[in-house]
């Protein structure tokens, strides 16, 4: 993995895979590196130490999950618990020698798609993912909207009513995210090829776009993510105007930029 000259490091640390990718001028991308992300923060470490070969000018990193106001350790992260506490932008900085910037990797794919893939005629959108998790974010005037702690719409709730006094509330990441699909499915939800499964899956998540819309307001709704490919898309622009309260003219688009929309939004970011 040992490559000569100088190289800006872009990588986006999902719950299910990693991607690490070098650029030489932050315009194209020159070498792309794939594979299971570590459930050790330490083995994760280890990793990134085969890139201090390099000279790396400046890194960005997107991970899975919410950090404190400094943008130096993840606080809440579900599908990376191990790596919740640990000084992340520290630990990087001094294996890498060079300045790290981290950031939520929905975050960075909602960047990426507003310079470089569906979003990029809307000022503003918001940008959805669907993979062992659900993110989102806003993007206003092709920048991360303002905010405090982050967006977490996966976390927002659903009441479901079952009977007559059996009233349920789920997070929404635990009816719809892919972990959890995993585990109703005993297979990764992506191999599962149920027809009737997938269309009703894309009727329940054109209700949780609903609301999305509802708080944020916005000129379109982009989604991307893995399962996202297995998603109905004219099911969810259809069921989405079905069941609008308000009737909002709103499209649901697919993500162009696929499983690298995190890396062009660190592209972005570190220009």
């Amino acid at each position: 993995m040992y490559h000569l000259g100088a190289y800006y490091l872009l990588g986006d640390v999902g719950g299910t895979k990693t991607r690490i990718v070098l650029s030489k001028n932050l315009k194209k991308l020159y070498k792309v590196f794939i594979f299971e992300t570590k459930k050790s923060y330490e083995d994760f470490l280890q990793v990134i130490k085969r890139f201090s070969l390099s000279k790396i000018k400046k890194a960005c990193f997107g991970f899975a999950g919410n950090f404190n106001n400094k943008k130096e350790k993840l606080i809440y992260a579900p599908n990376l618990e191990n790596y919740q506490g640990k000084n992340l932008k520290k630990d990087l900085q001094k294996i890498l020698r060079s300045k790290v910037v981290l950031e939520n990797d929905t975050v960075l794919a909602g960047l990426g798609e507003a310079y470089y893939g569906s979003g990029k005629k809307y000022k503003i959108f918001a940008y959805l993912t669907f993979s062992s998790g659900i993110g989102g974010v806003k993007i206003v005037n092709y920048k991360i909207d303002k905010n405090i702690f982050g967006f977490e719409p996966g976390h927002s709730l659903f009441l479901l009513n079952q009977g007559k006094n059996n009233v349920f509330f789920f997070e929404v990441e635990d009816l719809l995210g892919g972990k959890n699909l995993e585990k109703f499915l005993r297979k990764k939800p992506e191999k599962f090829k149920n027809k009737k499964f997938w269309k009703n899956l894309s009727q329940l998540f054109a209700i949780f776009l609903v609301n999305v819309s509802l708080f944020w307001s916005s000129d379109v709704i982009v989604i991307g993510g893995g399962i996202s490919r297995r998603l109905d898309f004219k099911i969810l622009n259809k069921y989405f105007q079905v069941f609008h309260p308000l009737g909002w003219k709103i499209k649901i688009l697919k993500a162009k930029l696929g499983d690298l929309s995190g890396i062009y939004g660190g592209l972005v970011l570190l220009k």
